[in-house]
């Protein structure tokens, strides 16, 4: 549940959303300590069952004792040990074809959800300038041009993509700023006009001009999925129908529950779940940086590749 809310939320969350979310970070440790709780209590539980935690998943034979059999005798004579409660829950009616495959197919929709979220994550990521701009109260105006000096072309291949300059640049409440190493694609010339992101209610923070570049997404305080976050789960999607259905199939219900009930399969995943979830942080906390937006991309890669190896893990 704390993973559903969390990867919907984040996955229509808002260009423009201020940073940090507390909730959705409390959210997403509550999220790790699930993961890691049932780590713990899988290892406990094998530990003090030893040999006997691990059942078949085929009804025990009617002719052999259902759990092990004590020598201490009562008044009822030879007495059996009840099976310990984690072999129970294993064992009680959890082994079922289509209870083991709804798990599976759970697992799929909420890895179409993560990829969705952190694709969102991701695009609404903004630079410490334009946090800032926004927390002060931002606006999407147009400005004039008042001065333009330092104007360097920018070519590639031979040909001319842009202009780099430094601008005297005319707000709408009448204050005036200069703002060093604009990109415009057009050479900037004296009274044209360029739309900057500013805060009306502290001019001092400077503008934030990206010619070409939707500016304005980031006064975006709607909840809303778009069709670049998208994108992500239908690659997803197509990876889920054309891999791992597929490997799911052949490692067959018995080996998908044994990995649900293995320690080690599922500490693995506790550890990737762990990874993915803070390496998302620093963007619901408010301490993004650059590069922490190719650090999402891995973690796009990391979850389909845990829940491919999984199962090939059982036909080997």
């Amino acid at each position: 549940m704390a993973a559903a809310v969390l990867g919907l939320w984040t996955a229509g969350l808002p260009r423009g959303a201020l940073l940090p979310v507390p909730g959705l970070v409390g959210l997403a440790w509550t999220l790790i300590g699930l993961v890691w709780l049932r780590v713990v209590a899988l290892w406990t539980g094998r530990l003090r069952e030893g040999e006997y935690f691990w059942v078949s998943l085929q009804e025990p034979s009617r002719k052999e004792p259902a759990g092990p059999v004590s020598l201490a005798k009562g008044a009822g004579g030879v007495r059996r040990n009840r099976p310990g409660v984690l072999r129970r829950l294993r064992t009680y009616g959890y082994d079922s074809v289509w209870w083991v495959y709804l798990r599976q197919s759970t697992v799929w929709l909420l890895l179409l959800v993560s990829f969705v979220a952190l694709a969102g994550l991701g695009e609404s990521y903004g630079s410490g300038h334009i946090r800032s701009l926004l927390r002060a109260g931002a606006a999407y105006d147009p400005a004039g041009v008042a001065e333009v000096t330092d104007v360097e072309e920018r070519r590639s291949e031979g040909e001319v993509v842009g202009y780099r300059s430094t601008l005297l640049l005319a707000l709408p409440d009448g204050s005036r700023v200069r703002t060093e190493g604009v990109f415009t694609r057009y050479e900037p010339k004296p009274d044209s006009r360029l739309d900057v992101l500013w805060a009306p209610t502290a001019p001092g923070l400077g503008v934030v001009v990206e010619d070409g570049e939707d500016l304005e997404r980031y006064l975006d305080r709607d909840w809303r999925l778009t069709l670049s976050r998208m994108a992500p789960g239908a690659i997803a999607l197509l990876l889920i129908l054309t891999t791992m259905l597929p490997i799911s199939i052949a490692a067959e219900d018995e080996g998908l529950q044994e990995l649900a009930w293995s320690p080690l399969a599922q500490t693995v995943h506790a550890g990737v779940v762990t990874g993915v979830l803070l390496v998302a942080l620093p963007f619901l906390n408010g301490t993004a940086a650059g590069s922490d937006v190719l650090r999402i991309g891995a973690a796009c890669v990391a979850l389909p590749a845990l829940y491919i190896a999984m199962p090939v893990r059982t036909l080997l």
